[in-house]
């Protein structure tokens, strides 16, 4: 089945890809904080400055380069972003 998909998967689809893009660049399956760092300030420079919260998040993930952020801690700092810019 090749039905084209809506705009809201796109979206996730989006989010998801970013993700893996940024974890393929060490061949492992999560985002160091220096990573999730560089995706924010690269990919969503609008809502990383709109949610202070999200570089809080980042900041006590721990150390940079050892620390590791999986999926699905990823997919909730994801949506506890743009809820903090919805409510704004």
């Amino acid at each position: 089945m090749s039905a084209e998909l809506t705009d809201v998967e796109r979206a996730i689809e989006t989010v998801i890809n970013q993700f893996h893009c940024y974890a393929v660049k060490g061949q492992k399956e999560y985002l160091t904080p220096n990573e999730m760092q560089e995706l924010v300030v690269q990919k969503l420079p609008h809502l990383g400055k709109c949610v202070g919260p999200l570089d809080e998040k980042i900041e006590c993930m721990g150390d940079p380069d050892e620390a590791k952020l999986e999926f699905g801690e990823y997919w909730d700092m994801m949506g506890d972003a743009a809820k903090g810019c919805r409510r704004k």
